[in-house]
């Protein structure tokens, strides 16, 4: 984690998301125009709405998948209920770095222009919604916690 030295230059530092594509979770089917919802209790991937204390709606499917045999996750394209903001920032090397697996997971703030996953004495940044947009190959798309 180092500070920056020089100006922070990103290609598009906000990205408007509406219609995006996500990994549909091992053993999950998505039916076009059903519900899309993850997991709080395993971020990472999408799956269809059910009867769950721990799933959070995010939109409708756009597409019929089925990866009921739990293969690795799958893209499927999910349009949002609403369209989400989102700002592009580092993921921190090394421990603490944000994978996929962190996808609809807090993450926290590490420098000036890096976020991790460690929130030991760090202040929370935002969720997670995507990774390394078209021109940021190492960006992380996170929707901001406004105060």
């Amino acid at each position: 984690m180092a500070a920056l030295t020089a100006a922070f230059v990103v290609i598009a530092p906000f990205i408007t998301l509406k219609k995006t594509v996500y990994p549909l979770a091992a053993g999950a089917k998505a039916f076009e125009g059903g519900m899309a919802c993850y997991d709080t209790a395993a971020a990472g991937s999408v799956k269809q709405g059910a009867v769950s204390t721990t799933l959070k709606p995010l939109g409708k499917f756009l597409q019929t998948l089925d990866n009921s045999a739990g293969g690795s996750a799958v893209p499927v394209g999910v349009e949002l209920d609403k369209e989400v903001e989102c700002r592009i920032w580092d993921s921190v090397t090394g421990g603490g770095a944000i994978t996929a697996a962190n996808l609809f997971a807090t993450v926290y703030i590490a420098s000036d222009h890096e976020l991790t996953t460690v929130s030991t004495g760090a202040s929370p940044y935002g969720i997670v919604m995507g990774f390394s947009p078209q021109g940021y190959p190492n960006g992380v798309v996170v929707k901001p916690i406004n105060p």
